[in-house]
């Protein structure tokens, strides 16, 4: 889903390219899970406790992925 912008620096070390590679897999995970979580949102009656943890859930995600994604580019 995303791919990570990389320097071509970091190409030359495997250790920093496995590295990307270990953040491109967290970010398409992190995307699924965001996706689960807008599904129950929009489409499941839940009490309110649930929906405010899975807001918070969602919210902590999203913000990991724009972290990632600002960090790496």
């Amino acid at each position: 889903m995303h791919k990570l912008k990389k320097s071509q620096i970091y190409e030359d070390h495997d250790e920093v390219k496995d590295v990307f590679t270990l953040l491109e897999k967290n970010m398409n995970c992190t995307n699924t899970i965001i996706d689960q979580i807008d599904y129950l949102l929009e489409n499941k009656h839940l009490p309110d406790s649930i929906l405010k943890i899975l807001t918070s859930l969602r919210n902590t995600c999203a913000v990991n992925i724009m972290n990632i994604a600002r960090l790496t580019q």
